[in-house]
Order: structure tokens, then C-alpha cells, then sequence
């Protein structure tokens, strides 16, 4: 759903920003930037839609996990594969022990490159190795595009 009127000032005019928040993490500063928002003209207010949520969690899992980011998930979902499915492609594995893999921030080379052979995807595609850096006791994750 879409935003149409500001909650705090009633004001119909807002509009799209590319919002920067900075999140603790583990006693960490993490910035998180480039996040979608709407904010109202008027006050100010920022607004962030629940994809933009989405957004700020998987980077808070990105930044725990040391710039390794699994979006396996997200591609066995674009090629319209169930975790059933995907496991009878790995050999027989439960639907338990997939959604284990989708959530597993350490993963070894070996199922990395079993899982590029199923999928039918380059490791790239279904596994990303971000640097994480620090400036000025903030922590910034640099992301591979």
C-alpha cells in the first residue's frame, strides 16, 4: 500500500528519497544507505515501506555475517523452484535441511559450487563476498554491482 498523506502532519505532499540510516549492530555502527523512503514535505518524516524493511534486515544479516550475503533463496524463488524441489536436485535433502542452506551465512566451497551446478547459476549469482570497511568507528558495506 501506498502512501498518500503524511501521518504526522496530514500534509499530501511527499515525496521518493534514497534515505541513510545508521543501525547498532552487536555494539557496531552499521550505515545502511541508498534505502527507498518517502518523506513529507512539510515536517520531514521519513517513510520506509515494508520492501524497504526487507532491505534494511538483509543488510543487517550481510553486515553480521562479514559482507557474505546467500541470496540463494531468492533465486531458487525467480526460477519458480520449491526448497522440495531444489533438495531432490541436491540429492535427496529434506525440505528442512534447504531452508537450513538458505539461511547458512557459512557455507563451504564445496556446497557453494554443488549448488552453482544444480541451479544452473555462476557462484556469483547465488553467493556475493562484500567488503565490509570502517570509517570513523561507522561500519559501511560496499556492496558488488
Amino acid at each position: 500500500m501506498e502512501l498518500k498523506v503524511c501521518v504526522e502532519c496530514g500534509s499530501k505532499q511527499l515525496s521518493p528519497i534514497m534515505d541513510t540510516i545508521e543501525q547498532n549492530v552487536e555494539g557496531k555502527t552499521l550505515v545502511i544507505e541508498n534505502i527507498p523512503a518517502v518523506q513529507c514535505d512539510s515536517c520531514k518524516e521519513i517513510y520506509h515501506s515494508s520492501k524497504a524493511s526487507q532491505y534494511i534486515d538483509k543488510q543487517i544479516e550481510v553486515f553480521k555475517a562479514e559482507g557474505f550475503e546467500n541470496k540463494l533463496k531468492e533465486v531458487t524463488k525467480e526460477k519458480g523452484l520449491t526448497q522440495e524441489q531444489l533438495g531432490q536436485l541436491l540429492g535427496g535433502l529434506t525440505k528442512q535441511r534447504v531452508s537450513q542452506i538458505f539461511k547458512d551465512n557459512n557455507l563451504d566451497v564445496k556446497t557453494m559450487y554443488k549448488l552453482s551446478k544444480v541451479m544452473d547459476e555462476p557462484i556469483e549469482n547465488l553467493f556475493t563476498f562484500n567488503r565490509v570497511v570502517e570509517r570513523d568507528n561507522r561500519f559501511y558495506i560496499v556492496h558488488k554491482d
